[in-house]
């Protein structure tokens, strides 16, 4: 490890900061792939004569696999803080490449049936359960590795690898479709976006095999620090922290998934808009969070988290009516740019949460703390969203009611965020040792 008073710089650092996004990346790209194909994958799944019980069926295909994100945060953060970060990243990768490869392979319902939408939600169970130990690993991977003054910046490496991941899958989605038939997309075509999986997996677990563990970690292991249950100490001296992080993430959770996976289909179903015209809507969006979030995540280093996770979450609850009041209006370039200015705001948030939510936890128990907390959000407001979305458009017949889901996780980002204490380019004491609770949980990047 090149490595100097605790953070790692040159390539050694752009090695770390590849190893982490490549996982990243792969997560999701396949699930804004199952997103952007969502209609299709019903058709092929979940036939049904009714095109919204398909479109239903999919998505709670789409949400089972959040379930088990809570259970693979438990298993893989436990791990994580005991066995180190390194040797986790590497599994998870595998497991999650892997499984969704196997969905590339999957015949249809016309084909053997019932088994067909079994099996692909197996495989989207797995998928959960190996994408539940990636994000904790990763961020606190990154957070440990960074320099004190550059931790937000160099997590949004790994955030903005979601932003990339999602405009390659609506690229390629919208290729497939310009370039292939309707009867080719519908036998073979929808295959390919899973399929990459397995090169990238690979390539993946070849980059992070090659890493170091962290400084902090190592140095965890040479003092006898590694907790023996780091399920249980998270638990005892660090649930106000997981408190937060569930508050937190349940915004930036459910908005990411709206704003960049459902709201393709939505400018389909409700607004009329074609498969071109949405895919170039989403790609707009998440470049202008690509570029966005490095503008906000410098001044999180500079300013703090707290004031810009704040802003962040006012801003983008703030926008969500308007941005509706301008999908309703069928105008091209209004809806262009408010679905842009959503996906703006929310790198906002994401540029200081990505951080924050990983250095208010002492290093013992990082990795399973932050899993906890982030996994059980995703679970409940992430992968829900798209379903739920669809579900108030059927039942009130109102295309501006989902937007009632983004408010309502916003409001409670902003109280979450309000309790926070502020965590950027804060030391800590050298030893976490009997009340680690008193303790700056920042022992990084010095």
């Amino acid at each position: 490890m090149t490595e100097h008073q605790g953070h790692l710089h040159g390539s050694e650092m752009r090695r770390a900061i590849t190893a982490a996004a490549i996982g990243n990346f792969i997560t999701w790209f396949d699930f804004a792939a199952y997103g952007f194909l969502a209609v299709l994958l019903g058709q092929i799944f979940f036939p049904s004569e009714n095109p919204a019980t398909s479109l239903l069926a999919t998505f709670a295909a789409f949400g089972v696999a959040f379930l088990m994100n809570p259970i693979g945060g438990f298993v893989f953060g436990r791990l994580g803080d005991k066995v180190g970060r390194k040797k986790i990243l590497a599994t998870v990768i595998i497991l999650m490449s892997m499984s969704t490869f196997a969905v590339g392979l999957l015949p249809g319902y016309a084909s053997i049936g019932i088994a067909a939408p079994v099996l692909l939600v197996a495989l989207r169970i797995l998928q959960g359960f190996a994408a539940g130990g990636e994000p904790g690993g990763a961020a606190t991977f990154l957070v440990e590795s960074a320099a004190r003054g550059r931790r937000a910046r160099t997590v949004s490496f790994w955030h903005c690898s979601s932003y990339l991941a999602n405009a390659a899958a609506s690229i390629l989605v919208l290729s497939l479709n310009a370039a292939l038939s309707d009867d080719a997309m519908f036998a073979w075509g929808w295959r390919i976006p899973f399929l990459i999986a397995g090169p990238l997996g690979l390539v993946g677990l070849y980059i992070r095999l090659k890493l170091s563990d962290t400084a902090e970690f190592e140095r965890l292991q040479a003092s006898g620090e590694v907790s023996e249950s780091p399920i249980k100490d998270a638990l005892a001296t660090s649930r106000r922290q997981i408190v937060q992080v569930v508050g937190c993430i349940a915004f930036q959770a459910a908005a990411f998934y709206f704003i960049f996976v459902y709201m393709e289909t939505y400018l389909q179903a409700e607004v009329g808009f074609s498969f071109g015209m949405a895919s170039a809507s989403t790609v707009t969006c998440l470049v202008s969070a690509a570029v966005s979030i490095f503008v906000f995540a410098r001044f999180s280093d500079h300013f703090g988290r707290k004031p810009v996770i704040i802003l962040g979450a006012v801003s983008s609850t703030l926008i969500v009516f308007p941005a509706f009041v301008a999908f309703s209006t069928g105008n091209i370039a209004a809806i262009m740019v408010a679905h842009a200015a959503m996906g703006v705001c929310l790198a906002m948030f994401m540029s200081a949460s990505g951080a924050a939510m990983v250095e208010i936890f002492p290093s013992r128990v990082r990795y399973a703390g932050f899993s906890i907390g982030f996994n059980i959000s995703v679970a409940l407001f992430g992968g829900t969203a798209p379903y739920f979305a669809t579900w108030l458009i059927s039942a009130t017949g109102s295309p501006v009611s989902p937007s009632v889901i983004l408010i309502v996780t916003g409001v409670t980002a902003i109280v979450a965020a309000a309790t926070l204490h502020e965590t950027a380019g804060r030391k800590t004491d050298a030893v976490i040792a009997a009340r680690p609770a008193q303790y700056d949980p920042v022992r990084v990047g010095e």
